[in-house]
C-alpha cells in the first residue's frame, strides 16, 4: 500500500531554558508520514518548499526516515513556514506563527497535471482540517478533484478533522470546506472538541450524524 501524505511542515522554535530555543521541523500531516514510515509503510509527503538551506535540512531530514519526497515541489526563492513555541512560568505552551507566504500554501495553485494524476494513483490519500486551511478556493477545488479521480481509481482517503481557527479567515469558511470535503472521504478521524469548536456540536450524535449523511 502505497501512501501520500497531503499538507505543510514548518520550522519550529520551541522554547527549552529562558531565551534559549531549539530548532525543529513539526506540522500534524508530516508526523503522520513520519509515524508510517517509521512501520515500514511506503509514504510519499506531498507539499511545497523553497529553494533555501532550511528547506533542504527537512528534505534530508525525511529522506534520513525513510520518507519519499518525490512529490515535493520547489519554489525559488521562498522559504517555509515557522512557528515559536514560548512556555509560561506553569509550562503551559503559546503558538506564534510567521506562515502566511509559505510556498505549501500554494500547492495545489502550482501542481500541473502530471503530478495530480500520479498522486491519483497512491491507494492512500491522508489530509488534515489544517491541510485545508492553506489552500486557495482554486487550490480546494483542485485537490477535490484529486480525490475524486483518485476515489474512482480505487484510492481511500483519510481525513483528520484537525480544526485550528486561526488559520481560517472566518469559521464559516472552514465549515464550507469541510462540508466540501467530507463526502469524498472515506475513513474520517475525527475529535469531539474540534467538532464543538468547528460546528458547535451539542454532543456525540450530532458528529456521527453529519458524517454519516456526507457518506
Amino acid at each position: 500500500m502505497k501512501v501520500a501524505c497531503i499538507g505543510e511542515c514548518m520550522v519550529e522554535f520551541a522554547q527549552e531554558d529562558g531565551s534559549l530555543f531549539r530548532r525543529g521541523f513539526g506540522g500534524d500531516t508530516l508526523n503522520t508520514a513520519l509515524y508510517l514510515a517509521r512501520l515500514g509503510v511506503p509514504t510519499s509527503y506531498v507539499t511545497a518548499l523553497g529553494d533555501d538551506p532550511l528547506s533542504a535540512m527537512m528534505l534530508a531530514a525525511w529522506q534520513a526516515e525513510g520518507i519519499n519526497t518525490a512529490e515535493v515541489l520547489r519554489v525559488d526563492g521562498r522559504v517555509p513556514g515557522l512557528y515559536m513555541i514560548e512556555r509560561d512560568a506553569k509550562g503551559e505552551r503559546s503558538f506564534l506563527y510567521w506562515r502566511d507566504r509559505a510556498p505549501a500554501r500554494e500547492l495545489f495553485d502550482r501542481a500541473d497535471p502530471a503530478m495530480l494524476d500520479r498522486l491519483s494513483r497512491f491507494d492512500l490519500i491522508y489530509l488534515s482540517g489544517i491541510s485545508l486551511s492553506l489552500y486557495s478556493e482554486t487550490g480546494k477545488a483542485k485537490l477535490r478533484e484529486l480525490l475524486t479521480v483518485a476515489r474512482k481509481r480505487g484510492a481511500r482517503v483519510a481525513f483528520d478533522g484537525n480544526y485550528r481557527p486561526r488559520g481560517w479567515p472566518s469559521r464559516e469558511a472552514a465549515q464550507r470546506a469541510f462540508r466540501a470535503i467530507l463526502p469524498l472521504v472515506d475513513l474520517a478521524l475525527p475529535t469531539l472538541e474540534d467538532e464543538q469548536m468547528l460546528f458547535g456540536d451539542s454532543d456525540v450524535s450530532v458528529s456521527l450524524r453529519r458524517f454519516k449523511d456526507a457518506g
